[in-house]
């Protein structure tokens, strides 16, 4: 597992925060009981309509480690005896945690950095004796080398033979740690959630940057026109989609740069190439998401979902294919995960859609470095949304519990 910080935006040494942070849904600003840490454990995933966000009842994994910014009432929800509270990830995931202890924890004890374990393991100390750590646990680091980190372990770890405070070091690259940066936790930055985009809103987006191109009405309505037949969203097995990215010269003349400009904000042509056809046979569908970050813009996701049927007759899917893009101005990259690389890994495939699912945190994490570095680059916000809000979690035995023996990670 390759070392994951868990700093974003760090205010000057020793300013205080000047506010709570608050998480903003459309035009509405909601307030937070301040930013917790994830423990390992389950959480459902957030249904964001305009300025509301709902509790699904689809549940996926979290992993320990991450900053949450855990929003106050009217955005928590209690179904049963447990509430959950609507949540952003530093990374803009939108989630439903459990508030009650088994969801997150309050890291005002701590200064500096924490060293949180992603999972369990063992790690041999200078003095030859062995720490043995579980998921979530976390220490106080002491200090950071090139090579190693230093943690604190005293009685209040409760570990054996560690009666007597003492320190440990661990390998900073290659560790089971996640290391969280205290003064984030304590500063006022707020964490934009991913939401998805619809097809009206992204049309709404790429119309205003016709309009600042400042061209006629009559080449406004070809542009407008042109990027609606380009923006596909969905296509039916028994569909036959041609796709011409070609505007005409006039509109070209007229528009000048504008396809290289939408490309960057939208990946439309991250699955496709500038003129496609889409058989029968082949069913797909385009997730979109934006984050809109305060003062750097929007920040676009795109996942396309791909089922392959038999023949044209549509009578059973056969593969599966997830794709996800990053926005071109972040970097562009891509990454995939099939039915037939999900076995390779060891993960679930759904009998009826082919899709590739996960049961426990071990494949969880052998799912995301698929994305990250090994078919694919994709940044580790678009994996986690991938895993997260794509796949599927399914588990009979709790996040400890694979059901699918022999995955690696």
């Amino acid at each position: 597992m390759r070392l994951i910080f868990a700093c974003l935006t760090i205010l000057a040494l020793g300013t205080p925060a000047l506010a709570e942070p608050v998480i903003v849904l459309g035009d509405t600003t909601y307030k937070t009981f301040g930013k917790r840490v994830s423990v390992s454990s389950i959480v459902r995933l957030a249904t964001i309509t305009g300025d509301r966000a709902s509790m699904s009842a689809t549940r996926a994994y979290l992993p320990a480690g991450k900053i949450l910014l855990v929003a106050r009432n009217p955005l928590c929800a209690k179904p049963s005896l447990d509430q959950w509270c609507f949540a952003v990830t530093q990374d803009g995931l939108p989630v439903f945690a459990r508030t009650d202890g088994t969801g997150f924890f309050n890291a005002d004890a701590y200064e500096g950095f924490i060293a949180v374990a992603l999972r369990e393991g063992v790690v041999e100390t200078t003095d030859g004796r062995q720490l043995i750590y579980s998921s979530s646990e976390r220490y106080q680091v002491v200090d950071y080398s090139e090579d190693t980190v230093t943690l604190a372990v005293g009685p209040e770890n409760q570990k054996p033979g560690f009666d007597a405070a003492t320190t440990v070091e661990i390998p900073r690259e290659d560790s089971d740690f996640v290391f969280v940066d205290t003064d984030e936790l304590r500063s006022d930055t707020s964490y934009a959630p991913i939401r998805p985009l619809s097809r009206g809103d992204a049309l709404a987006r790429l119309a205003q940057d016709i309009i600042d191109l400042d061209i006629d009405a009559q080449s406004f309505s070809q542009a407008r026109d042109f990027f609606e037949r380009l923006l596909v969203e969905e296509k039916n097995c028994s569909d036959e989609i041609t796709l011409e990215q070609t505007a005409g010269a006039e509109l070209a003349v007229e528009v000048g740069g504008m396809l290289s400009a939408i490309d960057a904000k939208l990946q439309i042509t991250a699955s496709y190439s500038k003129s496609t056809s889409y058989p029968k046979g082949t069913q797909m569908r385009a997730l979109r998401y934006v984050q809109d970050l305060h003062g750097e813009g929007a920040r676009f996701f795109e996942i396309w979902e791909r089922l392959n049927h038999e023949d044209e007759s549509c009578k059973g899917v056969i593969s599966a294919r997830l794709t996800g893009s990053d926005d071109a101005e972040r970097g562009g990259e891509s990454g995939e995960i099939t039915s037939e690389s999900a076995r390779q890994l060891g993960l679930g495939v759904s009998e009826s859609r082919k899709f590739p699912s996960y049961s426990c945190d071990r494949e969880y994490f052998t799912a995301l470095d698929h994305l990250t570095s090994a078919d694919g680059r994709l940044s580790q916000a678009a994996a986690e949304l991938l895993v997260t809000y794509v796949m599927r979690y399914q588990s009979k035995g709790g996040i400890k519990t694979c059901l699918n023996e022999g995955g690696t990670g």
